[in-house]
Formats: structure tokens, sequence, C-alpha cells
């Protein structure tokens, strides 16, 4: 931390201007990020299987920090065919919602992790525009 001295003498206070900026640069980010998790909150994702017999509906959970440091997923909807509901056994029924519901957090997942590359990419550009 602190501001590159140059020139040896008088001035000061540079030092304080970089890490108000730093502070500004990481408010920015923190911003862009409440945003973004807004947005990914806003997704439905659908899962599926039983060859699309069975549709979970999930939706991204983003962390509460302190509290609960790791996101979540929501299942918001259940979809199945009546056809297959009638042929259907339980057990198969059952892991037929594991495996859709898996589907969902999985798409959700790459979905987030996408969208959190780009903020990444975002906060390198902040910082590298900082060091100049």
């Amino acid at each position: 931390f602190g501001g590159k001295k140059e020139g040896g003498g008088g001035g000061g206070g540079g030092g304080m201007m970089d890490q108000l900026a730093m502070f500004k640069k990481a408010q920015e980010v923190a911003k862009k990020k409440n945003e973004l998790d807004k947005e990914l909150q806003a997704v439905d994702t659908i899962g599926s299987a039983a060859d699309g017999n069975v549709k979970v509906t999930v939706k991204y959970v983003p962390p509460q920090l302190p509290a609960n440091p790791n996101p979540g997923y929501d299942v918001v909807s259940v979809d199945i065919d009546e056809s297959y509901l009638g042929e259907v056994s339980a057990e198969d029924l059952s892991a037929a919602l594991v495996d859709a519901i898996r589907d969902g957090e999985t798409q959700s997942t790459v979905m987030v992790a996408e969208k959190y590359q780009e903020l990444q990419s975002d906060m390198t550009e902040m910082l590298q525009g900082m060091q100049k």
C-alpha cells in the first residue's frame, strides 16, 4: 500500500490518493457484483431428466455474507409429464427428480461461472488501469 515516491522531496499525500482510488475501485467492483447477483437471481434455469418427462426450474441464490458464504439454488417449480407419471415407479420418479434438479443446478452453475468470469475481467482491467 501507499504511493510511489517520486523525486524524494516534499509533497506527500500520494499514498493517501492511491488508497482512496483503490477504495473507490473496490466499491465499484462490489456494486457490479451486487448487480450481477440480482441479474442472476432473476434467471430461471430448467433442468430435465427422463427424456424430458421431468423438468425442474431452478433459481440461483447468491451467497449471503458473512452468515452463509456459499451460493445455493432453489427449486421453484416441477413439471412432470402426466403420461410418464402414470407409468413410472416411485423409485424411478424420485431418481428422475434428483437428476433434473442436478441438471438445473449444473446449468445454473455454468451460467454463474461465465458471468463471474466477465466480472473478473472487469476487475483485472480496473486494477491494471490503477497501475498506470
